[in-house]
């Protein structure tokens, strides 16, 4: 991740001395209960559910003491929803190129961050195809959490040992936060770059032969959806299997997996 998510995750490899990747590794302190911002908000007190987008890695066919496989917190947090929840895959929605379906009251979907104090990025679980990633206008259609939990493995002592992630309760409601979205890494929220810069669009352009998901950076947070055929300008700008682009039909900058 970008900037400060970088420097956690570094100080987190320091801490344990272990070599893994971004999103895979925190130290055993990220394990216990934080404590409330002074802001007291319920959106700091409740933070048994983060999530980040970072996908797990399998165990490695080498493991060292304090390896981890897996995520030290549940991923994917789900909620009710209390009406019909209308996905956009993309927001602002482009001209000419809106695309949509229904998340029926009743479904689970899943809270990412929220854009605006309407808007928020979601992600529907139920949804097979591309996209399943997107935002819906009106955040009122999302409820409460339903109760969750998961596992990851630590390599200890020779052998992969299973633990369980901290539980999500039940019951919680959508934070507020406006562009700030839930990391596996204290103080567990990071800052989303909504509007990737770069500066003067790059002449080489490609046409997608695929459909991708943009982030704003590399295995961040999903700003938007990219279809297949649709013509982005590429940079020179290489980061872990991500390339950063101009995408013409978006009027965006962000990260993409091409």
């Amino acid at each position: 991740m970008a900037r400060g998510r970088r420097t956690v995750a570094t100080l987190a490899a320091l801490v344990i001395g272990s070599g893994l990747a971004l999103g895979l590794l925190a130290p055993s302190s990220a394990l216990a209960a934080p404590a409330a911002s002074p802001s007291g908000s319920s959106d700091d007190v409740t933070l048994t559910a983060d999530l980040t987008d970072v996908p797990a890695t399998a165990a490695s066919a080498h493991p060292k003491e304090g390896d981890v496989s897996g995520h030290r917190r549940v991923l994917l947090v789900k909620y009710t929803t209390v009406s019909d929840c209308v996905v956009h895959a993309n927001y602002p929605v482009p001209a000419g190129h809106d695309r949509t379906w229904t998340v029926t009251k009743g479904m689970n979907i899943i809270w990412r961050y929220n854009v605006t104090g309407m808007v928020a990025a979601v992600a529907d679980p139920n949804q097979k195809g591309f996209p399943h990633w997107g935002f819906v206008t009106d955040r009122s259609c999302i409820g409460t959490t339903v109760g969750q939990q998961s596992t990851y493995k630590v390599y200890h002592h020779g052998k992969w040992v299973v633990h369980k992630t901290p539980k999500i309760p039940a019951g919680e409601p959508v934070p507020s936060r406006i562009l700030s979205g839930r990391s596996q890494f204290w103080p567990y929220w990071v800052k989303v770059d909504w509007r990737p810069s770069h500066g003067a669009i790059p002449t080489p352009q490609r046409t997608m032969t695929a459909n991708h998901t943009l982030r704003d950076v590399p295995n961040a947070f999903v700003v938007g959806n990219v279809y297949k055929g649709w013509h982005v300008r590429t940079t020179a700008i290489h980061r872990q299997g991500y390339t950063k682009v101009y995408v013409i039909a978006l009027n965006r900058w962000g990260w993409l997996q091409i």
